[in-house]
């Protein structure tokens, strides 16, 4: 929600008034939940709490919003951090400090991406051709990210590989070897399963010659 010059103004001379007749103004300590560049997005995992001071909220996964139970009074400073990240996200506070007042609303943003790990094995019997030139094998994770291994740097045709792409936590992988063309057959062993919580590195590519 956008609030107007005016209104801005309308709501600061209120508080300004409520000060001077002895009371003081509270504020609610809140925000939303949104990706990176600032568009609100459901939180995808449980398991976040936030805090300010001694006051904490937990956040349920599908929240695109929050708001802390105790109000700060006009003038109190406040400083939201992570207490605890949601299962398998990492999260940052945009906005997360200020002075009750001197904006017309306290409106943090918290932003949370899933985490993401690498997907790499071993290689075996990709050996050089008969002349020595290097033979190379494709890897492909899904239709598009992928991983190039050769006899290059392999040592007795062996070697490990990692896909330059991460994958994100939860998500489904499945990797396919494209035909080398290059005198080798190659196949992978526990090419397909969901990354969690951790690195895959248990792929296995194995060539044989044709």
């Amino acid at each position: 929600m956008k609030f107007s010059f005016v209104s801005a103004a309308v709501a600061l001379a209120a508080v300004a008034a409520l000060a001077g007749c002895g009371g003081k103004a509270e504020f609610t300590v809140q925000g939303n939940l949104t990706d990176s560049s600032g568009n609100l997005l459901p939180l995808a995992n449980s398991g976040l709490v936030l805090a300010n001071g001694s006051d904490t909220v937990t956040v349920p996964a599908g929240a695109t919003s929050f708001a802390f139970p105790k109000q700060i009074p006009y003038g109190t400073d406040y400083n939201i951090t992570i207490k605890n990240p949601p299962d398998h996200m990492n999260c940052a506070v945009s906005g997360a400090s200020g002075s009750a007042g001197h904006n017309v609303a306290i409106r943090a943003a918290v932003i949370c991406a899933q985490n993401e790990y690498t997907l790499g094995g071993q290689f075996t019997g990709l050996t050089a051709a008969a002349d020595g030139t290097a033979r190379t094998v494709t890897l492909l994770n899904g239709s598009t990210s992928t991983a190039l291994i050769s006899s290059a740097a392999a040592t007795n045709g062996a070697g490990d590989f990692t896909f330059s792409a991460t994958v994100k936590d939860g998500t489904a992988y499945g990797v396919t070897v494209l035909d080398p063309n290059n005198g080798l057959s190659c196949s992978i062993a526990n090419g397909t399963g969901v990354m969690h919580a951790t690195a895959v590195t248990n792929l296995l590519v194995t060539c044989v010659p044709k």
